[in-house]
C-alpha cells in the first residue's frame, strides 16, 4: 500500500528521542520546549512562539488572547479543516464563513462583502499563499484581528515573507501528516507582547508567578512536554530537506500528470499535498476507488464548511465557488518518504484512469 501520506521519522529522531529520556529530565514542558519555540520565532521572523498541544487549540487561544469573545464575529474561509470553525465557537464568538478564489485561499472579494467583524482567520491552504498580503493590509486599514492558520503552510512563503509571520497571530501544527511532527502539537507566534503575556497566562492556569498556586484569574493548561520536542526540534533541523522533498514531489508529479488536472503552486509555496482536479464528485469517487484497487491510497479534499449540517444556520457571504469545487478535490500520495517510481506508479493509475 502507498500510504497518501505518513510520518518521515529517522534513526536521528529516534535518537534524539532516546537521548532525552536517558537524560534524567522529567519529560514535562522545560528547556527543550523554549529551545524549539525560539528556533520556530527565529525562522518566521516572529518575536514570540508558545508551543501547546495541538493546532485546534493554538487558534483558541490566538482568539481568546488577542480579545475575541462572545459577540464578535470571525470570518473564515469556506474550505479549511474544521478546527479553524470550531476554534472561534469554542472561544463563544460568531463564525462568518466567506468563499474562497481560485488559490482555494480566502477571497478577498468576498471577505469586503462583510458589513462588521473583528477578527478574520486567514487559511494558506495546503501551502498556497493566495491574496495573503492583500488581506492583511485589508486588515490592519480596518483594525481588524488577522489571524493565520498556516498549519499546511511551514515552510511556504509570501514572496519573501514567510507563512508563520502575516497578520497579528499565526499557528502551525505539527500532527503526523504535517511537513514536521511531534506527534501532536501546535504552535502560536505572534510579536505583540501584551497579547504574549495573555497567552501564558492562559495556557499556564494563570498563575501568579511560576510555580505559585496562587491564581491572577481563570487559566488553564495547555503545556506540552520536553519529550515531544525532543523529537520536534531534530524534525525542525530538517526542515530545508523536508520542504526540498514537497516540491521535487510535486515536480515529479506534473511530469507525469497533466496540468488540466493538477494544480500548480508557486515557487515560493511548498506543496503539503498533491491536489487533483476531477470534473465532478462521482468522478472523484470513481478515481478514489480506482486507485484503491491499486494499492494506493488518496483522501479527499475537506468539504466546504456550509455542507456541515451544524453550521446551516451559520452566517455566510454567497459560497457558489467554494461550494462547487469543494467535492472535487482528491489529494494523492504525498509522504516526503515516496520513491521516484511510488510517484511513477501513482501517476500511471491517475493517466490510466482518465485515459479510460
Amino acid at each position: 500500500m502507498i500510504n497518501q501520506v505518513e510520518p518521515n521519522i529517522s534513526n536521528e529522531d529516534i535518537e534524539s528521542v532516546s537521548q532525552y529520556m536517558q537524560s534524567g529530565s522529567w519529560i514535562t514542558e522545560h528547556k527543550l520546549t523554549k529551545e524549539l519555540e525560539d528556533k520556530v520565532a527565529a525562522y518566521v521572523n516572529r518575536t514570540h512562539a508558545v508551543a501547546v498541544p495541538n493546532g485546534t487549540i493554538a487558534i483558541y487561544l490566538a482568539l481568546v488572547a488577542s480579545g475575541i469573545k462572545k459577540g464578535h464575529k470571525v470570518a473564515v474561509p469556506n474550505i479549511t479543516m474544521i478546527a479553524t470553525i470550531n476554534a472561534i465557537i469554542w472561544a463563544g464568538a460568531e463564525p462568518v464563513i466567506v468563499d474562497i478564489d481560485n488559490s482555494l485561499c480566502m477571497s478577498v472579494e468576498s471577505l469586503k462583502k462583510i458589513s462588521h467583524i473583528d477578527a478574520a482567520i486567514f487559511v494558506p491552504l495546503n501551502g498556497r499563499v493566495g491574496s495573503g498580503l492583500e488581506i492583511e493590509q485589508y486588515c490592519k486599514d480596518r483594525d481588524i484581528i488577522l489571524i493565520e492558520d498556516s498549519a499546511h503552510a511551514l515552510g511556504s512563503s509570501y514572496l519573501k515573507q514567510k507563512c508563520g509571520s502575516l497578520g497579528n497571530v499565526s499557528i502551525f501544527s505539527f500532527t503526523p501528516h504535517k511537513i514536521i511532527t511531534m506527534g501532536q502539537g501546535g504552535m502560536v507566534l505572534l510579536d505583540d507582547d501584551d497579547v504574549y503575556q495573555n497567552l501564558i497566562d492562559i495556557k499556564t492556569f494563570n498563575r501568579e508567578k511560576d510555580k505559585s498556586d496562587v491564581h491572577k484569574g481563570f487559566g488553564l493548561n495547555f503545556k506540552i512536554t520536553d519529550l515531544q520536542s525532543s523529537l520536534g526540534l531534530s524534525q525542525f533541523s530538517k526542515i530545508e530537506k523536508f520542504i526540498n522533498l514537497k516540491k521535487e514531489i510535486y515536480s515529479h508529479y506534473s511530469n507525469f500528470i497533466s496540468t488540466r488536472f493538477l494544480k500548480t503552486f508557486y515557487e515560493y509555496e511548498t506543496p503539503w499535498f498533491i491536489d487533483l482536479f476531477c470534473e465532478s464528485e462521482k468522478q472523484r469517487e470513481e478515481l478514489y476507488l480506482y486507485l484503491k484497487q491499486k494499492n494506493i491510497e488518496t483522501r479527499f479534499s475537506y468539504p466546504s464548511l456550509s455542507s456541515q449540517s451544524y453550521l446551516q444556520k451559520t452566517d455566510k457571504t454567497d459560497l457558489a465557488f467554494s461550494e462547487d469545487i469543494s467535492n472535487n478535490i482528491l489529494w494523492l500520495p504525498s509522504s516526503t518518504g515516496l520513491s521516484q517510481e511510488d510517484i511513477e506508479y501513482v501517476s500511471e493509475g491517475v493517466n490510466n484512469f482518465f485515459g479510460n
